[in-house]
């Protein structure tokens, strides 16, 4: 019986090991869907450190009317002093949305829930832009794009 435990334990292991799943890479497309599903998609890739990230939207998303999951993460872009802008699809000039950003925040009560937030808090090394279709308004992609270290903003003193 003695030479069967190791034998037995030696094979337990190796199924074990057999069943444990590989963790899968972060994305760098990630669809838009209001679900915390999209929130744990979306912290992954920016806490992976990804140069950009892109998020396609859906057809309801239109600069006037940023569904208030997508508008925590453009907050807390903009918290940390980094761009949030707009731009048509096109490549015409930018257009600073930070103090829409902020006023919905605020009227959403999501500033509290920002300040600390584990989920958003990889957003602050990222700048946003949104891109969106200028006949319609429509929000197409959302990119967030890394901010290196000579771009970011000095510290905030409180």
């Amino acid at each position: 019986m003695s030479r069967i435990q190791p034998l037995l334990s030696l094979l337990l292991a190796m199924m074990l090991a057999a069943c444990a799943s590989t963790p899968t890479p972060p994305k760098t497309e990630i669809s838009f869907i209001d679900s915390r599903i999209f929130d744990d998609e979306l912290s992954d890739a920016l806490s992976a450190g990804l140069e950009e990230v892109t998020v396609t939207t859906e057809a309801g998303v239109t600069l006037g009317n940023i569904p208030e999951r997508m508008d925590k993460w453009l907050y807390a872009v903009r918290d940390a002093d980094n761009p949030v802008e707009a731009k048509p699809k096109e490549g015409a000039a930018y257009r600073s949305i930070g103090l829409v950003a902020l006023l919905q925040a605020i009227a959403t009560g999501t500033y509290e829930f920002l300040r600390d937030s584990v989920t958003y808090y990889p957003a602050r090394n990222y700048r946003a832009t949104l891109l969106y279709d200028k006949a319609t308004g429509r929000v197409e992609q959302v990119v967030f794009a890394a901010v290196r270290g000579d771009e970011a903003p000095p510290p905030r003193t409180p």
